[in-house]
This record gives C-alpha cells, sequence and structure tokens, in this order.
C-alpha cells in the first residue's frame, strides 16, 4: 500500500480483501452454501441471542442498506437458515430467528471466523488492535455524520 493513497481507497482494498478471503473461506465450508452476508446475519443473531432481532437491527450493526438486508433474509428464509415470525406489541414487525439447521452450522462458522480474526490480527499487540478499532470507530463516525449533514442540507433545498 502506498503511504501517500488516500485513506478511503487504503480502507476499500483492505475491505476488499476481506471480503475476498471470508468468500473464499465460506465456499469452502461442507454442508450448506452460505454467502459472507448470511454468516454475518447468523454471527450477529447468535451474538444477541437474549434478544429479539430485527431486520432493522442488522441493517444498522452491519452497516448495509435495506434492500441488502431483505435480499439476503429472503434468501436465509429459502434456504430455511432463520424465520421471520410476527410479535405481539407491532403488526408490522417480524422477528428474526435462527432455525436449528443453523446451529449446527454455527460451530464451523464461528472456527472460521475466529481463524481469519488471528490472520488479521497478527503481529498486533492488543493495545493496537483496540486503537485501530478506535480508529475505525471514529472513520465510521465521521461518515455517518457527514451524511446527516447533507440529508438536512438536501431537506433544506428541497424545502
Amino acid at each position: 500500500m502506498k503511504k501517500d493513497a488516500a485513506l478511503g481507497m487504503e480502507i476499500n482494498c483492505v475491505s476488499n480483501l476481506i471480503r475476498r478471503s471470508i468468500d473464499q473461506r465460506i465456499s469452502g465450508m461442507p454442508g450448506e452454501k452460505l454467502s459472507r452476508v448470511d454468516s454475518w446475519i447468523i454471527h450477529y443473531m447468535l451474538d444477541h441471542p437474549e434478544e429479539d432481532v430485527f431486520q432493522k437491527d442488522v441493517e444498522r450493526a452491519l452497516a448495509m442498506t435495506r434492500s441488502n438486508v431483505s435480499k439476503a433474509v429472503d434468501q436465509m428464509v429459502s434456504k430455511g437458515l432463520i424465520e421471520r415470525s410476527p410479535v405481539d406489541y407491532d403488526a408490522r414487525l417480524k422477528k428474526l430467528t435462527l432455525t436449528p439447521k443453523v446451529l449446527e452450522i454455527h460451530r464451523q462458522i464461528e472456527a472460521e471466523i475466529a481463524e481469519f480474526e488471528k490472520i488479521l490480527t497478527e503481529g498486533f499487540s492488543a493495545q493496537e488492535i483496540d486503537q485501530f478499532k478506535s480508529f475505525l470507530g471514529r472513520v465510521a463516525e465521521n461518515i455517518n455524520m457527514n451524511a446527516g449533514r447533507q440529508k438536512e442540507e438536501k431537506k433544506r433545498r428541497d424545502f
């Protein structure tokens, strides 16, 4: 990576490398073929076992658009990986629930994630990893704050 390259370009390049690597790892797993997004959704839901998880939660957690998450959830439902079920307190909401089929492949997913995390963090101290996560969080905040400002500006112009 070039020292003088734009930060956004560097982040994008690393993101592409991560995507390709995860795709290769997941495609090599035996059993049900999962997409990268499938594995992220499953991982998120397994990390929140005591909570009702809705599509909006997944969108926020994975910073994905509604249409992309909706498509992924539809595909996961058709594969029998998750179910949508209504909740008593709001007829518009559909809770996402993992099926027993997912729980069977959960260990494989977790093992792949743990192995990949080791690869990502090799050569970094715990302090450096924490600092890097902090930096990434700040970059995300900057992007989100700017997106909010742009929405407000657009509303004012369109008014």
